[in-house]
Order: C-alpha cells, then sequence, then structure tokens
C-alpha cells in the first residue's frame, strides 16, 4: 500500500492503462466485460492489461476483473478527468458563483471544477487570484479581473507551482477561497494527489480572510489522495453534486460541514 501511494498515474506510460487504473480508482471494482465494452477491444486485450497493472501492483485482478488495491488515489491528467463528470462539475461551478458577491477577491487552485466556477462568472465584476493555467483558455468578461501566479508550469495539472507561487500569494489576501481537491474522507479530510498542488492549496488558505469553499464531484467522496491539504474544520462548505450519497453527506454534516448537494435540474 505504501508503495502504490508513493505511485502517480503519470508513471503508467500507456493511455489505455491509465484510463483503465481511474476506472478502477473511481469505481472500487470493475468487470473485463465493462472494460472491453468502455474500450472496444476484446476480453483477451483487456485480461492482457489487467494481468500488466497487477504485476506491477497497481490493481488486484479477480476472476472477473479487477478491483483497487488501495484507497489512495493518484493524480488524474487534466485532459482526462477534464471530461469526466462535465455535466455535474458545470452545475458546481455555477452554484459557487451565485455565492460570490460583486467585488470579491477570489482565491481559486487548479483543477477542472474550479475552472467551471470561472466558465460561469458572466458579467460579474471579480477579482480571480489563481494558479489554474487553464483559464488563460477561457473567453472572459472585461469585467473579470485575473491575475495569474507565476511559478513552474505543470503540464499534467494546467496548474503552476512553487516558490515563486506561493510568494505571490503572500501579500494577497481573499475575502472567498475555492479549492478543488482528490479526495474528501471523514477520518482523513481533504487530500491532493500532488505535492506541489498542496503547498499552494495551504498558503491560500493561510490569507484567506473569508469563506473556505471546497468543491467536488461525487467520484472525489469517501476518498483519500496522497498529501493533506486540510481537515474539514478549516472549510466552510462542501459544494458537490446530486451523486453524492445522501448518508455521506449527513455524516459530513455530522462532523460539522456544510454541504450543498447541487441538484441535477439545477
Amino acid at each position: 500500500m505504501k508503495e502504490l501511494a508513493q505511485r502517480s498515474i503519470m508513471s503508467v506510460s500507456n493511455y489505455r492503462h491509465k484510463k483503465i487504473l481511474e476506472l478502477v480508482y473511481q469505481r472500487k471494482s470493475i468487470s473485463a466485460d465493462e472494460l472491453a465494452a468502455e474500450f472496444g477491444v476484446s476480453k483477451i486485450t483487456i485480461r492482457r492489461d489487467l494481468d500488466t497493472l497487477a504485476l506491477d501492483k497497481l490493481l488486484e485482478r479477480t476472476r472477473g476483473g479487477a478491483v483497487s488495491i488501495s484507497d489512495l488515489g493518484f493524480e488524474e491528467i487534466f485532459e482526462a478527468k477534464n471530461h469526466l463528470s462535465t455535466k455535474e462539475k458545470s452545475l458546481i461551478g455555477k452554484y459557487v458563483v451565485s455565492l460570490i458577491s460583486e467585488n470579491e477577491t477570489v482565491f481559486l487552485n487548479a483543477g477542472s471544477t474550479t475552472l467551471e466556477v470561472v466558465r460561469h462568472l458572466e458579467d460579474k465584476k471579480v477579482r480571480i487570484v489563481t494558479n489554474n493555467a487553464a483559464c488563460l483558455l477561457l473567453d472572459l468578461n472585461p469585467h473579470t479581473e485575473m491575475i495569474l501566479l507565476g511559478g513552474d508550469y505543470r503540464v499534467q495539472s494546467r496548474s503552476l507551482v512553487g516558490g515563486l507561487t506561493i510568494a505571490g500569494l503572500q501579500s494577497i489576501y481573499s475575502s472567498i477561497t475555492v479549492l478543488g481537491i482528490n479526495g474528501v474522507s471523514i477520518k482523513r479530510g481533504c487530500t491532493t494527489a500532488v505535492q506541489l498542488e498542496t503547498s499552494v492549496n495551504k498558503a491560500m488558505l493561510e490569507n484567506s480572510s473569508g469563506k473556505v469553499i471546497l468543491v467536488a464531484d461525487h467520484s472525489k467522496m469517501n476518498c483519500v489522495s496522497s498529501f493533506l491539504t486540510c481537515p474539514l474544520t478549516r472549510v466552510d462548505l462542501l459544494v458537490t453534486d446530486w451523486m453524492t450519497p445522501q448518508a455521506f453527506c449527513d455524516e459530513l454534516q455530522a462532523a460539522g460541514l456544510n454541504v450543498v448537494r447541487v441538484p441535477e435540474d439545477y
């Protein structure tokens, strides 16, 4: 398990293998039939793929497919996760924008869900401070002031990280902070797959003078990634989607975290 926790999806060079690992970690278990249908290949091909990944100790083979051998998540490349749960992420972003007032200074970290927040700003006059370089691909309205932090560019997550990024945050204070995350766990808090991303998240939290909002779709619920960003007590609100189990939301509420499940027809 410790060995697996140190691995990244980027260590896997075969694209189909990466996608198989994403599906296994999201669903916890999956059959060879499902994978064959997903990729349009034969079950024999899928079995070979699973055998290879099992030999690398990245999953565990079962009679009919595979299961995850750990609840520790790994990094998904941006292009992959940007096409997962697109409707859910879009509605989460739309809802969060309704919580942002005019003239606010908003810290916003890297990720496909936080990108949806920026996408839904429309003509709202706000200041966004972010390390999310994917924002440069959006057609921003003239009322949005965008401060893109400096730093080292990570192509895997389209983010800026490192000492320059953190230094840029030290002289800015947010009135609201929106953080995307890789895992939300009642026992282990809010976790992230990449240490460099975690350091930026923590720097944002340190200079947050207002509400902290966590944005995470259902696939991040009851999951644990490699690095702790913050405990649940540091978060004011979790915004997730309608597919997150109500029972898990109730547990989070009982632990002191306010939760909003954005409905499918929002």
